[in-house]
């Protein structure tokens, strides 16, 4: 079978923007977090956040697609900072960047991609709409009594006054609809190649991989363009998540200690957003253009859980399944795995039962727990995509970050209070999304 290792990575996080900014903010046990400024919070319980640092999307795409940045939403413009990101990291020619150098690669150490054989599977949200945006549409179409008429959304039959409908710009879906991650990432790298969207939450980022995997064993692909994003700091995120108490309310005097994942303290999670973009390639053309390889990708598994949102089983049974198709897949045991990436939410209901379930597939071995939603928060569709960026970075450094606001973990796990250098032969990223699905990944140190 082929394999498939890393050879590119793009992250975007509250940490900054590049995969550098997020390991040293995760080496250095740094919080991101912080009072949320992109709307006003004041109505909310809740009031912290993990913000992205501002930047202009029209730096990281070609001249010639710059006009296309007016029908982004900031998912969509996440995803194009972080592929930007990747293959630059990677030394991929691609279209994209062949226009920013001239049309001609730099140096030789460029590697000019074939385009039918690049593909790109990115997870996403359900994109939340500009609220002001709509709210001016809504408005324009308001009865007297303060209810909706279709008629005045739909159209109108004074030209001086225009319908709601008019209000809004002709493309106006194309921001919102979650596959317009991977659109303008494949065009913008010419990836012709197989291309899907996965939206199954936080674990959208790890069956992406999956699905990408599989393209290229199967010789469907040689490369593609793999991740997540997502921001869910918006106020229809933020109400929903608060009117299913899954958001702490005890943090707003002390942001950064507001998120505590996998601790005894933990009264739950904190909204954010962010994600990553991988390279992943065959390893034989890796191996040839002497790319830089993170890792390899060795096991992947998924289930999921009947239970959504009534919450997590309590024994974790669907996301111990998960890892142990991961650990069959890669063709090892619990006790060959020294350090794993949890999702750790820091919701007290789901921390418990992925503590069951990391018991049941580890037993007695203790592999190091490191949980980084303490410095990073919840990035929805972007939260796996996170873990597989800062596993990569921990096999090729052979470093395990400290933990962040995790000192009295739950359950006896064993989590690193200060960041130190390991043997790492293998690490599993675990990632249960809150309505059920599951998804597991093995890399393996690539030597």
């Amino acid at each position: 079978m082929r394999r498939v290792v890393i050879t590119g990575i793009g992250a975007v996080s509250p940490h900054g923007l590049t995969i550098t900014d997020l390991w040293n903010g995760l080496t250095a046990m740094r919080s991101g977090l912080a009072l949320l400024s992109a709307f006003d919070p004041a109505a909310f319980p809740s009031r912290v956040s993990g913000q992205v640092p501002s930047f202009k999307t029209t730096e990281f795409v070609p001249k010639s697609y710059r006009k296309a940045t007016k029908i982004m939403a900031r998912d969509i413009e996440l995803a194009v900072v972080a592929a930007d990101a990747a293959v630059r990291d990677a030394h991929l020619a691609t279209r994209g960047v062949l226009e920013t150098f001239g049309g001609k690669k730099p140096d030789d150490s460029w590697f000019e991609t074939d385009p039918r054989r690049l593909g790109c599977n990115i997870g996403a949200g359900l994109i939340c709409a500009d609220l002001n945006e709509l709210t001016t549409a809504m408005a324009q179409a308001r009865m007297e009594d303060g209810g909706l008429s279709l008629e005045k959304w739909g159209r109108s039959k004074d030209p001086a006054k225009p319908s709601g409908m008019d209000l809004l710009t002709p493309l106006w879906l194309l921001k919102y609809l979650p596959n317009m991650l991977a659109c303008h990432v494949s065009i913008i790298h010419d990836a012709q190649g197989p291309s899907n969207t996965i939206t199954c939450q936080q674990a959208s980022a790890g069956l992406a991989l999956t699905e990408a995997c599989r393209t290229i064993q199967r010789g469907q692909a040689d490369m593609a363009l793999v991740g997540g994003c997502e921001t869910m700091v918006h106020p229809m995120g933020m109400m929903r998540w608060t009117l299913l108490k899954r958001l702490t309310t005890s943090g707003n005097e002390n942001p950064a200690a507001a998120c505590r994942p996998l601790d005894q303290t933990a009264s739950g999670t904190v909204l954010a957003e962010g994600g990553s973009v991988l390279i992943i390639e065959e390893l034989e053309q890796a191996q040839k253009r002497r790319a830089k390889i993170y890792a390899e990708v060795v096991g992947l598994g998924a289930s999921s859980s009947a239970r959504g949102i009534a919450g997590p089983d309590p024994a974790g049974e669907a996301m111990a399944m998960a890892m142990r198709k991961a650990l069959r897949n890669a063709g090892i045991s619990a006790a060959d795995v020294q350090m794993v990436l949890p999702c750790a939410y820091a919701i007290p209901a789901h921390d418990q039962a992925e503590a069951a379930a990391l018991k049941s597939v580890f037993g007695s071995h203790q592999p190091e727990i490191v949980p980084i939603r303490g410095g990073i928060g919840d990035a929805g569709a972007g939260t796996q995509a996170l873990d597989l960026a800062a596993a990569a970075m921990a096999l090729r450094e052979q470093i395990i970050p400290g933990a962040v606001n995790c000192p009295h973990p739950i359950a006896a796990l064993n989590v690193p209070q200060q960041t130190h250098p390991a043997v790492i032969n293998h690490l599993l990223i675990n990632t249960g999304s809150i309505a059920g699905q599951n998804s597991a990944v093995v890399l393996r140190r690539y030597y």
